[in-house]
């Protein structure tokens, strides 16, 4: 049988197909070189791996009912009014591993506690309490205005392009803005009342989780330390459950 090829083409077929199979054994390689009869041939190869972008999911708007662990039993606390609305501005990851990352950032959380049962949380001689009157409420609620930095672990995974992802930790908390009012029916309208200096401890923290599927999810938080200063205030914890937009 007459080849149609000469021998040096052939060689250089075969080496080429060599290193081909080397190249997409080792996922790595764009460019490799056949020698040929002293000729140096470059060959580059367009089938490296596409690795997918790993980015963080903690920035994003949010929304959670919150509750308060340690209320006495004549502050009754409204659930259904009671929340928090968080906005987490802007978040940086450090990835160490392709499917785990640490996460930071920044962001602000508004909460606020409705009671029912006409008390209200004043700052009496230093220290800060649930007080009763007899006047008829119409409203008693706490503000408290958060900034908040994170320090979390993510670990994410995807699948026909869409990220589910879990993350866990601490967010730290900077009070910048708290008070506490009160609606009054007087008889002849509505009697507005705020009271400042209310005792929160200025910087503290809790605890996160978060888990979601592409742009959405939902988490929960838990306060371990108390709102308030030690002895200047009640034992106040709060938690609670909400969802994000990522």
């Amino acid at each position: 049988m007459k080849f149609l090829y000469s021998k040096k083409t052939v060689q250089f077929i075969i080496a080429v197909c060599a290193v081909m199979f080397s190249a997409n054994t080792a996922f790595a390689q764009e460019c490799s070189s056949v020698t040929l009869d002293g000729s140096l041939y470059d060959i580059v190869f367009s089938w490296k791996k596409k690795r997918v972008a790993v980015e963080s999911h903690w920035a994003g708007p949010g929304f959670a009912f919150s509750n308060l662990r340690g209320l006495p039993d004549a502050a009754d606390l409204i659930p259904e009014r009671s929340y928090s609305v968080s906005l987490n501005v802007e978040d940086r990851e450090i990835p160490i591993h392709p499917h785990w990352l640490l996460v930071s950032g920044i962001g602000f959380d508004w909460t606020r506690f409705h009671f029912g049962g006409n008390v209200s949380l004043q700052n009496k001689g230093g220290h800060t309490d649930f007080f009763y009157d007899d006047r008829t409420y119409k409203d008693s609620k706490l503000l408290v205005y958060y900034g908040k930095i994170p320090l979390l672990l993510e670990y994410q995974t995807h699948a026909n392009g869409k990220t589910f992802y879990m993350q866990g930790g601490v967010e730290g908390l900077v009070k910048l803005y708290s008070k506490s009012c009160i609606e009054v029916n007087s008889g002849k309208g509505i009697d507005r009342e705020e009271f400042r200096n209310l005792k929160i401890l200025p910087v503290n923290m809790r605890l996160f989780l978060h888990v979601g599927f592409s742009k959405f999810g939902v988490f929960g938080y838990y306060q371990p330390f108390s709102m308030f200063q030690q002895r200047r205030g009640p034992d106040l914890r709060s938690f609670g459950a909400g969802i994000s937009l990522n």
